[in-house]
């Protein structure tokens, strides 16, 4: 009878300390969305904080082994030089950019918990400098001014910007007047229901991460943007064996009536929509041979400089491109316009390799090594992309050395995107690791000790 009681006890403690754990996380979830986001927000990702570290907090339980072997010295040496950093760690945290700036404008806004620890913070961390204090307000920007930031006593705004862009009108509005998307706003309603990891939201699309032990999936919705339509004919092409990179793209442009310049050359939009028929297929393959001339430099009986041309034999990755074009139409309207020049792409357009061109009844033809023949087929559903990786067969021919050591972990990857009735795109895919076991987060960002 003792016993059971004790049991009893410890199953209530349990429930009860359970009922508070998930209270404290809905607490946390709600006030992460108070004052963060700014009214003018139009595209959003949101990062959930608390879902991550659960995540990873469960496969840890499941393989302590792996997260015992990491490689904790740095963390260590890090945390003894800033133990309080002045800020709270929000259950979601939120990226999103505005309308009136620029694209490229990044924007994210957490509460602080000491606003003097939070400057010493930043300052030695990230190396913010030239500290301005208004009434309510302190602005500072890293040495490049590519990284601003202002807060106040609760809150700080930061912002991620190539441009340089005058954001204080922004500083203000969330920190003084608390000018914050409305929640009768659609996104609002978007973002409370978005469970994923990591969620990007806008008025009309969505797409969502997952990472899942050993996985990570990927799933959308888009609106096909109105410069592009669907062709009314579907294609898929058989790529070679030794494919590492895979692309099918099945998209035509509705832009009319404008013209692209790049240095010498100009194309106009009304004949390339004209003779292409809407179908690319794109494979990167083993490594292929191309000569090449260098330019050199040489003294002559004169000691005078001469340049001469030497021939040289490089490797370089078989890329293989297919256009479904009318004829050779195409073909003969990029050589009028001077990028195919000698049966190649001009060099002044493409200096880093070689690319050979040719044309068939129903194509065009671009390889770095022997152009070949795509086989396609028409198919159901209507796959408007499919990309593929094969991280090993990637990793063995080598045209990427920089990026191995993240390649070593992964095995494939699979992107489709799906047109369906509704003049939206369903995107779906699949990031594959080698280890099947760790949550595909933990593996990137853990280090593991030899």
């Amino acid at each position: 009878m003792k016993f059971k009681k004790i049991l009893k006890r410890a199953a209530i403690s349990i429930s009860v300390l359970l009922l508070i754990f998930k209270s404290v996380l809905m607490y946390r979830d709600y006030t992460s969305y108070k004052d963060v986001i700014h009214k003018n927000a139009n595209q959003i990702v949101k990062v959930r904080v608390d879902g991550i570290f659960q995540s990873i907090a469960f496969n840890a339980i499941k393989n302590p082994s792996y997260y015992l072997k990491k490689d904790s010295k740095k963390e260590s040496e890090d945390d003894k030089k800033s133990d309080d950093k002045g800020v709270s760690v929000p259950a979601n945290l939120f990226l999103y950019t505005l309308n009136n700036y620029s694209k490229t404008t990044v924007f994210t806004s957490f509460k602080i918990s000491d606003s003097s620890a939070f400057k010493n913070f930043i300052t030695s961390k990230f190396q913010f400098k030239n500290f301005k204090s208004s009434q309510t307000i302190t602005t500072a920007f890293t040495k490049d001014k590519k990284m601003q930031i202002g807060f106040n006593a609760k809150q700080c705004v930061v912002v991620f910007s190539q441009n340089q862009e005058d954001v204080n009108l922004v500083f203000e509005d969330l920190l003084n007047n608390g000018i914050t998307l409305d929640q009768s706003d659609q996104k609002w309603s978007k973002l409370k229901a978005a469970t994923a990891h990591v969620n990007y939201i806008t008025k009309n699309n969505n797409l969502n991460l997952d990472f899942k032990s050993g996985q990570l999936l990927i799933n959308g919705n888009f609106i096909l943007p109105e410069y592009l339509d669907v062709p009314k004919v579907i294609i898929a092409s058989k790529f070679s064996s030794d494919a590492s990179i895979t692309l099918d793209l099945n998209a035509v442009s509705t832009v009319n009536f404008l013209s692209f310049k790049h240095k010498d050359f100009t194309v106009q939009t009304d004949s390339l929509s004209a003779y292409f028929k809407g179908h690319l297929g794109v494979e990167l393959a083993r490594k292929t041979t191309q000569i090449d001339s260098v330019i050199t430099y040489q003294f002559n009986d004169d000691f005078e400089k001469v340049a001469t041309q030497t021939a040289v034999e490089k490797e370089v990755p078989e890329i293989n491109i297919q256009m479904s074009t009318q004829g050779t139409k195409l073909y003969k309207y990029l050589k009028q316009v001077g990028i195919i020049n000698t049966n190649r792409i001009s060099k002044d357009l493409f200096p880093l390799y070689q690319f050979n061109v040719d044309s068939t009844t129903n194509g065009l033809l671009l390889s770095t090594g022997d152009t070949r023949v795509f086989e396609t087929k028409k198919i159901e559903p209507l796959k408007v992309l499919a990309l593929t990786v094969d991280f090993k067969k990637l990793q063995e021919q080598n045209h990427f050395p920089i990026g191995s050591n993240y390649m070593d972990k992964l095995l494939t990857l699979k992107l489709n995107g799906i047109s369906n009735h509704e003049e939206t795109i369903d995107v779906s895919g699949e990031v594959n690791l080698k280890n099947k076991d760790i949550n595909a987060l933990a593996q990137f960002f853990i280090n593991q000790k030899e």
